[in-house]
């Protein structure tokens, strides 16, 4: 017997005591095609599709500053992937953790590992519960996380990945925002005169109770809807951002709002330099305050103001009164809020993919499109026909702050228009 055979016997022995339907999925786990041993002078490691599954060099070091997540006196605590074990056991050292929590989030991977290593020391203790991934809807806290298993999580597990992924991020984008807050205060001043004799964001609340409203962002696949918005006539509210503003004029639609947020005017320039925008005598733009004042003075129709619930407008707020629209990063958030807040119980979703199905990053005539291809080794999401589509770490969280967003929406339907791009979780498609 070989030592792969007689780990994999012992390791399958404790959990098939211990938790038979996990030893049962693990046996029907997928053949992985590219499993290497790295072996160094002290440690090994298994190598998976190229990414080490821990560190060959200093693995307890490394689970160490992956345990240090964790704050000190945490009786319940989740483990998000098990690498080669170093992690639960490093946790398992703390005696007040009561209950420690393994999340496999692949079998195929977990099975690996379990054939290269002895891992039945912490599979042993009675504190340690194992779980599969696909059965945790949501995360918990605290937790710990082997980031080479999040990366080679399974398409059961993308969302649960991604929820990790977001939350192990959010203190560098905190961050990152903080230190953009100058600028952004320089900008408030710069738009004082604006924001004080713009219209309120709130206007427009409560005004379409009931109606069915769309919602166009710049995916690759809205231009699949063209004829579709076309034969609408404008029997419903269209609200689009600003990405998708010039290819929806050139297919002959015209969106009754834009939403603009971005704060840099290189980036959303080019949104609105490129169409004649005398077309919008009668319609809205909808903007945050830090949005340059080169942006805002040339739209010649209303403009509303609105603020965010960052903590950056706090004192503003109160000094120059607006309403406010969800967002976490993405101009397409604000959007589906203000349907929502205008009234709609119906939001339809056309664009909105979140990825890139057919290896474009937004539809044909954005001024931001550009090819991307169709590598899914570092980032990818499920479409609504369950394949994997590539994306971006930034619009997968987009994607999982939207989709709780929706499941706080009581009362409201909301319906995708496309099975290409990103599934969105709460919602229907369209027929």
């Amino acid at each position: 017997m070989t030592e792969t055979e007689e780990f994999l016997l012992k390791n399958m022995a404790v959990i098939e005591q211990r938790w038979p339907n996990i030893r049962r999925t693990l046996e029907e786990a997928p053949e992985l095609p590219d499993v290497d041993l790295d072996k160094g002078t002290q440690h090994s490691t298994l190598v998976i599709g190229g990414i080490h599954l821990g560190s060959r060099y200093n693995p307890l070091s490394e689970a160490r500053l992956q345990a240090s997540l964790v704050r000190e006196g945490s009786k319940c605590v989740r483990v998000y992937g098990m690498g080669n074990g170093h992690l639960p056991r490093t946790l398992l050292n703390r005696q007040e953790i009561e209950r420690l929590v393994v999340i496999i989030m692949n079998t195929a991977v977990a099975e690996q590992s379990f054939r290269y290593f002895d891992q039945t020391d912490w599979l042993l203790n009675p504190r340690v519960e194992l779980e599969l991934a696909e059965n945790e809807e949501d995360i918990h806290f605290p937790f710990a996380a082997v980031p080479s298993c999040l990366q080679l999580a399974s398409d059961s597990a993308a969302r649960l990945r991604d929820l990790v992924f977001l939350e192990l991020a959010t203190p560098y984008i905190q961050a990152r925002h903080r230190a953009e807050d100058g600028d952004r205060t320089q900008r408030l001043r710069e738009n004082l005169d604006l924001i004080q004799s713009d219209g309120d964001i709130g206007e427009l609340f409560d005004i379409r109770q009931g109606e069915m409203i769309i919602v166009a962002a710049a995916g690759p696949t809205l231009d699949s809807h063209y004829d579709w918005l076309s034969a609408q006539n404008g029997k419903h509210i269209l609200i689009a951002v600003d990405a998708a503003l010039k290819p929806l004029l050139e297919a002959g639609i015209s969106p009754d709002i834009v939403v603009t947020i971005d704060p840099y005017r290189e980036g959303i320039h080019r949104f609105f330099s490129s169409v004649p925008l005398d077309l919008f005598h009668d319609k809205v733009l909808v903007y945050f305050p830090v949005v340059h004042g080169d942006i805002l003075r040339i739209w010649p129709g209303r403009r509303l103001c609105s603020y965010s619930s960052s903590g950056f407008y706090k004192e503003f707020r109160k000094q120059y009164p607006k309403g406010m629209l969800f967002s976490s990063g993405s101009v397409l958030h604000p959007s589906v809020d203000l349907a929502v807040k205008m009234g709609a119980a119906r939001v339809i979703f056309l664009g909105v993919d979140l990825s890139f199905p057919g290896g474009n990053s937004h539809v044909a005539g954005s001024p931001a499109s550009c090819e991307k291809g169709n590598d899914q080794s570092l980032h990818w999401v499920l479409n609504g026909r369950g394949k994997r589509v590539p994306t971006t770490a930034n619009l997968r969280g987009y994607l999982r702050d939207l989709e709780k967003y929706i499941a706080r929406c009581s009362g409201v339907e909301f319906v995708n228009g496309s099975m290409e791009g990103a599934f969105i979780q709460g919602t229907s498609y369209m027929e």
